[in-house]
């Protein structure tokens, strides 16, 4: 059985970096069990080795009873290794809000499979958020550490349960994509429908407002919108991810050329 990316993970032991963790694994050091059944490691005095058993213990009781706090080990840059172990229950979100960003208008998200909009003055309300968020294992956003979250959580506090959060702009940002999210799909050959293909987040705020003066064709838009954006994190986060695990764990190129940073950069 194949383990999963963080079990096959050193980076976050004291005294460990990148070429650290390549060393082990060209040596077979490859698992967490193989450290914490190994009577020498080289390089590693028996003291550093049995104080790295002690934190891979402490890291697999964090796996097992609290990933989050094992992502808050790991930092935000090695965040994603943690994604195929809590994929069990999934929430890929993402909200849309007026120019008065604390206005949450939409707030979209999805299992993987199925797709929910929570609507302000219609289903949006703290009890709703929760019950769409229960039971989730992670949650998938982009831009989200900056934008979704923070804003999610001063509306309603402690809707937002204490899971991993991998935020896919900064992944991809370690994948050597920059830009917005539409610009990566593009780029990636993940493709919208046609009717929303150009619109952006100013688009979404008029149509909005075009809701709230009486057509309700607008609200279907903005949902249909923001609908593409939610459902389209699950590819991007496996295509992008798998990737860089292929990268780092077996020194393959990745399958896609990279994304420069534009001249004037919009997260959408």
């Amino acid at each position: 059985m194949q383990q999963a990316m963080i079990e096959q993970s050193f980076i976050f032991l004291p005294g460990v970096q990148q070429k650290t963790e390549q060393r082990l694994w060209e040596e077979g050091i490859r698992t967490w069990d193989d450290m914490l059944q190994a009577t020498s490691v080289s390089g590693a005095s028996s003291e550093r080795l049995s104080f790295w058993k002690g934190r891979l213990r402490i890291a697999k009781s964090l796996l097992a009873k609290d990933p989050a706090a094992l992502a808050r080990l790991l930092g935000p840059r090695n965040t994603w290794r943690l994604y195929d172990h809590v994929l069990l229950e999934p929430r890929f979100l993402d909200i849309e809000t007026t120019e008065y960003r604390s206005d949450i208008t939409v707030v979209g998200i999805s299992d993987g499979e199925f797709y929910t909009a929570l609507v302000k003055d219609r289903n949006l309300h703290a009890q709703a958020l929760r019950k769409s968020l229960e039971g989730a294992t992670c949650i998938i956003t982009f831009n989200g550490a900056s934008f979704d979250l923070p804003i999610l959580e001063r509306a309603f506090p402690g809707a937002i349960p204490s899971v991993p959060h991998f935020d896919l702009r900064h992944i991809c940002t370690q994948a050597g994509l920059h830009g917005g999210l539409k610009r990566i799909e593009q780029h990636l050959g993940i493709s919208r429908p046609i009717c929303i293909r150009d619109m952006d987040g100013t688009d979404a705020i008029m149509l909005w407002y075009r809701y709230r003066f009486g057509d309700e064709k607008a609200l279907q838009e903005l949902i249909d919108y923001n609908a593409a954006d939610v459902l389209h994190l699950a590819p991007l986060a496996q295509q992008v991810i798998d990737q860089l695990w292929k990268q780092l764990r077996h020194n393959e190129q990745l399958s896609f050329a990279p994304l420069p940073r534009p001249s004037l950069q919009r997260q959408e």
